[in-house]
């Protein structure tokens, strides 16, 4: 599958989910809240920050609340047109949705930090879209992401996520492992600052990045 063939079929995969996918709770609401009381230790009220990968916006409303501009992309249109239609004057007004690719160049930039959360497993490309959150990313601003690395998970899950994957119930997703996921950041031109999980969850590492100074 050429990367944009995955970009398409994952973008018809989310479209059709949309709706269904807005819906569906958190699974662990406490390492969610756990997740935002760490970013909001990350993220300052001065801060401009990009989230690639926003989907339906419901983190990128929270985050608006403690910094000074958010903007979020997806590159699904029905994730976006969700996210839009929580606008309105009960909302944060220093917020914006646009549909774009992970490794679009965004309007707004240079950002004081770049999140990425259950996103990057996703991506075709994962390197294109690292090379393009460290061009957008002020020298020294951070990179957050929080990435499922299936890698680390036992053969028998692997083995059920391609099958759903290849029935149409699952997105294109690349198998990682931590270890691998953080060499490609590194890579990057990123000095990774910090690793931790939240909740039971050790398949999805929040790692925390920081561009390095040219």
């Amino acid at each position: 599958m050429t990367a944009m063939t995955a970009h398409r079929t994952s973008a018809d995969f989310w479209d059709k989910i949309s709706e269904k996918y807005a819906k569906r709770p958190i699974s662990d609401m406490a390492a969610y809240e756990e997740k935002l009381t760490r970013l909001g230790s990350l993220l300052s009220k001065t801060d401009n920050v990009l989230e690639i990968g926003c989907g339906t916006g419901s983190t990128a409303l929270r985050l608006a609340l403690g910094v000074s501009h958010i903007t979020g992309t997806d590159h699904s249109r029905g994730m976006i047109e969700i996210a839009k239609s929580k606008l309105g004057t009960d909302v944060p007004a220093n917020i914006t949705f646009h549909q774009a690719e992970a490794d679009s160049h965004v309007t707004g930039q240079p950002f004081d930090a770049v999140c990425a959360f259950s996103l990057l497993h996703l991506v075709p490309d994962i390197p294109a879209v690292l090379d393009r959150v460290r061009k957008q990313l002020k020298p020294g601003g951070l990179f957050i992401t929080k990435t499922g690395c299936l890698k680390d998970k036992t053969i028998v899950l692997r083995g059920l996520v391609a099958v759903l994957t290849a029935v149409g119930y699952a997105p294109p997703i690349s198998v990682l492992s931590r270890e691998d996921l953080v060499r490609q950041i590194k890579g990057a031109g990123f000095d990774v600052e910090s690793v931790e999980y939240f909740g039971k969850d050790r398949m999805s590492p929040f790692i925390v990045a920081r561009r390095t100074r040219d």
